[in-house]
């Protein structure tokens, strides 16, 4: 499935997904998830079976080495991450290939989250 197939309701779907799951991290960044808080992939499955996998990513800025020696990292004030949300078409099993598998080639960028406000990509 390519994603100039998936309906703007359906992205708008996973975007509100996406807001959840930011909002829920910067609330608590140690929040248990079901994936990795700041790299955070997961699936969507669409009504015809296919699917639309989707990143929300968290740039480096969440964290930084604390300056007491130790080596350990701390979090930075949450005003200062910001998120994006992109999705990736999903190819189908095929004789070869018993898995969908993610085509990073058909890629969309939806938003850029930061300090309470969304951009949407135009």
């Amino acid at each position: 499935m390519e994603l100039s197939e998936v309906s703007k309701e359906v992205k708008l779907k996973i975007a509100d997904l996406a807001l959840t799951h930011i909002k829920k991290v910067i609330a608590n960044p140690e929040v248990k998830t079901d994936g990795d808080n700041f790299d955070y992939w997961n699936s969507y499955k669409l009504e015809d079976g296919n699917y639309v996998d989707y990143n929300i990513y968290c740039g480096d800025d969440f964290c930084r080495v604390k300056q007491d020696g130790s080596g350990e990292y701390e979090y930075t004030d949450s005003s200062e991450w910001s998120f994006g949300l992109s999705l990736y078409g999903v190819n189908p099993p095929t004789d070869d290939n018993k898995y969908h598998e993610i085509n990073t080639d058909d890629a969309e960028y939806i938003f850029t989250y930061r300090n309470g406000e969304v951009e949407w990509e135009k």
